[in-house]
């Protein structure tokens, strides 16, 4: 039973994976569901059982990123640490996704169709939240006293807004990936604009 359900994992895997590389390659429009299932190893049958649809195998690939993403922003509030340094560490958390080419070359291709067509996106888009670990940190901050912030949410947007505007979205309109001493840049000028909205 149990090789069963492993070997179930790895086809879903499989599929996924060749779905990826499909999509990276002809975008959502020219992917076809033939080359996906050769692409898997796997009969054109197989992922239909998985996967009813295209639609469904783009957003299953949609959510899985989007969740990636949220698990790497993955922060906790330390009382007695220097608010500052957590403040860099969690820039560093984004810094780690702006990065990685293989985490924006994702990014990039699922962007792209999900600017041409929203409604690929419509039914999972409120999913996964990014900013709920960091609006934790700065409400436990601010209950400490150490920040002052009457809306948390507002300031863990800002804050992600402030690196995403630096090294996101330049990439997906086509400038290379940040390098990583321009992000410890990036993320200091992010942090004393932070300090200097919200320091107690």
């Amino acid at each position: 039973m149990n090789e069963i359900v492993e070997n179930s994992v790895d086809k879903r895997e499989a599929i996924l994976q060749g779905a990826f590389e499909e999509f990276c390659e002809n975008g959502f429009l020219a992917a076809s569901m033939d080359r996906i299932s050769k692409r898997a190893g796997a009969s054109k049958r197989t992922v239909y059982r998985y996967f009813e649809s295209k639609e469904v195998l783009f957003q299953t690939l949609m959510l899985r990123q989007w969740r990636v993403i949220a698990d790497n922003l993955k922060v906790s509030y330390q009382p007695g640490m220097d608010i500052r340094e957590q403040l860099i560490e969690m820039g560093r958390a984004q810094a780690r996704l702006y990065t990685s080419p293989e985490v924006m070359t994702a990014n990039k291709m699922l962007m792209g169709e999900i600017l041409r067509d929203p409604e690929l996106v419509r039914e999972i888009q409120n999913e996964v939240d990014y900013t709920a670990s960091f609006e934790q940190l700065f409400k436990e901050a601010a209950a400490d006293g150490v920040l002052t912030i009457a809306n948390p949410r507002q300031a863990a947007e800002e804050f992600i807004s402030l690196l995403k505007g630096k090294a996101f979205w330049p990439f997906m309109l086509g400038a290379p990936l940040v390098k990583p001493d321009e992000m410890d840049a990036m993320i200091d000028q992010s942090v004393d604009m932070m300090m200097n909205q919200y320091g107690a």
